[in-house]
């Protein structure tokens, strides 16, 4: 794959959990043809995992414990006795004869480890094997088939009677040294169970094969195992496989997979039980079922989080249910779908990683209700500290051309276009100028599969590794377009995300802005035409007064404004209108340090006021707060009523009043009944006005903000570019 996403991180996870809730899907949908990516499962240990861990075993031994001290180690409240060596036991061999040895000369051929071993590693040997078939005498084992011991690790232990001991002269002597000894509870011999490597905790019977719990067999934690190769392990199956595998066995099989979730884990760890949700519904199995169904060597396993964590948030503001059919797109082609029921006057979020897993994806969301529709995504850009989160609306139609002010790859500074291809049959074929400072312009060409999505980095593009520029992206066939940029900048590391203007404009107008404290303010002007256009920006201030800025805007180049730098505006918050003698395309782009909280985000501008605006997401739970910011570029003063949609169907409002010519800010958090909340925002003006939404947040780890214009009015169909669920 070609783009951003290729450093895996291990980040261990028990499960897909969230760190605050989110609603799952109403129901589960339709498939049309099967999902991309893959999954990483991180495991630790090899065997069953009970009793002794040989691979501890050995490096207790190599650090100097006595066998005595290594075993009670790992048997719970044990002691010691003796029996005979020259009993006598009865032993299927591997050319399926039965014949007699004493324990003696069976210990003598045991190919359990090798001879090289430490003598007190062998003697733990000698001691659980002996053991271990007086257990298997007491128990009758193989009673019914003739034989006391079989010669099978799978179930005795591995034994091969053409052994010669004079060859093990360490073992023989381990065993001599050990003559007789055996391990008891409560005066009989323990099943002396043991395996290869506990990977850091060894486990109950009952973990490991169901039943009760046995006394002597409880899970202990085990340090010495650490520097086993087989102490971790990573298996990465692609999605189809993981399918594929499940859907192989009745107890396991859901169709098409949408997502697995570890409900709950052993003392030691180890995957109790784990639920696979599909097309045909939920399957809740042991762990040990998912382990040998999938192909991992135990049911001590994690499923990798992943570096990018995205959602989709989709507001219902009408009087019916509104039925929705999501759409996701693959690289190179293929799709999965599910549909999912938005209550009335409510909001509902899907989170996208349990629907597709370590993929890059596009989204097209149609509904038979108008609906309005947001994707939220929180990182950990190539696990390089740059963490953080940005927004974006959906766009409602494919276009064949989009404009970009924004795009940088100076320093610290990644920048990517992310472009879908709804159409289900014709192949897109693409033109990407990008304009330099300068009016230098570079052209790139690509072809695009039909109902798929790639990824353009522009830092890997030739003479694009280190400049600032616009671009214009054209097609020959209707798509969507959206730019993501990550940076590190004056100390502070994140990402911002925009969909492309449909076409440029005379007229854009950001709500948004602020030059205070640890907010760094930017207007991104874009003239993608042959002649030089001249703007003026206007700043409007929370007490009505206004600051105009001309600027020249060079033909086939862009002009970036840093708003702290202008008189008068270094502490402030503002809005801003710009208006041109040509068509630009204008966006705002903000670095902040907020409460703790680094990041910074962008917004393309709105190309005018309206009396009406929606926005899908908000939240004001946790580390969350969210900020509403309203513009009145009119004469009047615009009263305004904020209706917030809880996820749970109340509806919550406030009414304030924007005095003419200023901007407005609503801090959401401190609205009563919206203190912990998820919600969506519609906003209703007595007259127009630009309406935006922030995001300031922690999020498992990652901190940062996000921004987004909102929707004028909700709408049947929503596009979204960008996309991604991987390291």
């Amino acid at each position: 794959m070609k783009g951003r996403r290729f450093l895996v991180i291990l980040l261990c996870s028990v499960a897909l959990l969230f760190l605050f809730p989110i609603p799952g899907p109403g129901s589960t949908g339709r498939v049309a043809a099967a999902g991309g990516g893959s999954v990483t499962f991180l495991g630790h240990g090899k065997g069953h995992g009970v009793g002794l861990c040989m691979a501890g075993v050995y490096y207790r031994a190599s650090r100097g414990e006595e066998y005595h001290q290594i075993i009670r180690s790992y048997y719970t409240g044990i002691g010691f006795s003796r029996v005979s060596d020259e009993t006598t036991i009865r032993v299927l061999c591997r050319d399926g004869v039965v014949r007699i040895f004493t324990l003696r000369d069976y210990l003598y051929r045991l190919q359990e480890e090798p001879d090289s071993w430490p003598m007190e590693g062998l003697k733990v040997l000698a001691v659980a094997a002996r053991t271990y078939v007086l257990s298997c005498i007491a128990r009758g084992k193989h009673t019914q088939d003739g034989y006391d011991v079989c010669p099978y690790g799978s179930c005795c232990q591995a034994f091969n009677e053409r052994i010669d001991p004079a060859t093990r002269p360490r073992t023989v002597a381990a065993v001599n040294a050990t003559s007789g000894e055996i391990i008891t509870y409560s005066g009989q011999p323990i099943i002396a169970a043991y395996s290869s490597c506990c990977g850091g905790y060894t486990a109950g019977m009952d973990e490991a094969w169901g039943g009760n719990p046995v006394p002597y067999l409880q899970p202990v934690p085990d340090d010495a195992c650490a520097p086993d190769p087989n102490h971790d392990w990573k298996v990465t199956i692609s999605w189809l496989d993981l399918q594929g595998r499940l859907n192989s066995r009745p107890e396991t099989a859901v169709g098409t997979l949408y997502g697995l979730e570890v409900v709950s884990r052993w003392t030691s760890g180890r995957v109790r039980y784990i639920r696979v949700d599909g097309s045909a519904g939920s399957k809740v199995v042991s762990g040990t079922l998912f382990a040998s169904v999938v192909g991992l060597q135990t049911h001590f396993f994690s499923i990798a989080s992943q570096n990018f964590d995205e959602y989709l948030l989709i507001q219902n503001p009408s009087e019916e249910s509104a039925e929705c059919l999501v759409t996701y797109m693959f690289n190179g082609g293929g799709t999965l779908e599910e549909q999912c029921i938005v209550e009335p006057h409510s909001r509902h979020t899907i989170r996208v990683n349990e629907r597709v897993q370590n993929a890059e994806v596009s989204v097209k969301l149609a509904s038979d209700v108008p609906v309005v529709a947001e994707r939220a995504i929180y990182f950990d850009f190539l696990g390089s500290g740059r963490k953080g989160g940005h927004a974006c609306l959906g766009v409602r139609e494919p276009r064949l051309e989009w404009y970009f002010a924004e795009g940088c790859t100076v320093g610290d500074f990644d920048t990517f276009f992310l472009i879908q291809n709804p159409d289900d049959a014709r192949q897109a074929r693409l033109s990407v100028s990008f304009l330099g400072p300068g009016g230098e312009v570079d052209e790139f060409y690509y072809t695009l599969a039909p109902a798929s999505r790639m990824t353009v980095w522009m830092d890997q593009e030739p003479g694009l590794d280190c400049g600032e520029f616009t671009a214009v992206i054209r097609s020959d066939v209707p798509v969507v377009a959206e730019r993501a940029v990550y940076f590190g900048f004056r100390g502070l590391g994140g990402g911002t995300a925009a969909e492309g203007a449909p076409e440029p404009s005379t007229a854009w107008y950001f709500a948004e802005g602020y030059t205070g404290g640890g907010f760094d303010s930017w207007i991104l002007l874009a003239n993608s035409g042959p002649d030089p256009a001249e703007a003026l920006v206007t700043f409007l201030l929370p007490d009505g007064s206004s600051r105009a800025l001309p600027v020249a805007v060079p033909p086939r180049s862009r002009a970036t404004l840093s708003v702290d730098a202008q008189p008068g505006m270094e502490n402030t918050e503002f809005s801003a209108v710009v208006k041109a003698d040509r068509p630009i395309t204008a966006e705002r782009a903000m670095y902040f340090s907020y409460g703790g909280k680094e990041g910074g985000h962008d917004a393309l501008g709105v190309r005018e006021p309206s009396s009406t605006w929606y926005f899908a997401e908000g939240y004001t739970g946790g580390d969350f707060d969210t900020y509403l910011l309203l513009l009145n570029p009119g004469a009047e003063t615009v009263y305004a009523t904020l209706a917030f949609m809880r996820s749970d169907g109340e509806v919550v409002e406030k009414e304030v009043a924007v005095p003419a010519h200023s901007r407005f800010t609503v801090h959401v958090d401190t609205v009563p009944g919206l203190d912990n909340a998820e919600f969506s925002t519609r906003v209703t003006a007595s007259a127009p006005l630009v309406a935006e939404r922030a995001m300031y947040f922690l999020y498992r780890g990652r901190d940062g903000g996000t921004c987004s214009q909102g929707a004028v009015s909700p709408a049947c169909e929503w596009y979204f570019a960008e996309g991604y669920t991987g390291d």
